[in-house]
C-alpha cells in the first residue's frame, strides 16, 4: 500500500470511523490489479520464450542481419 493510501485510511479513522471497509475494498482492488499484471507477464513470458526458441536458427547471410531474434 502506498503512503497516500495509508493516509486515506488514517483520515477515515481520525474522522471517527473504522477504515476496515475502505481497506477491504482497496485490498480487493489490489488483488485484481496483481492478477492482471500476472496475466500480462505470462503473455510476455510466452513471447520471450518463442523468441528464444529460434535462437539456434541463425541465417547464412550474417552481413544483412543484426540479430535474428530481434528481427523476428
Amino acid at each position: 500500500m502506498s503512503l497516500a493510501e495509508i493516509n486515506d485510511f488514517l483520515d477515515v479513522h481520525d474522522a471517527g470511523d473504522l477504515p476496515c471497509e475502505h481497506i477491504k475494498v482497496k485490498l480487493e482492488d489490489k488483488l485484481i490489479e496483481i492478477d492482471k499484471q500476472i496475466r500480462e507477464l505470462l503473455i510476455f513470458k510466452g513471447e520471450l520464450e518463442k523468441l528464444l526458441s529460434g535462437w539456434e536458427s541463425i541465417p547464412k547471410n550474417l552481413e544483412a542481419t543484426i540479430c535474428p531474434i530481434i528481427e523476428a
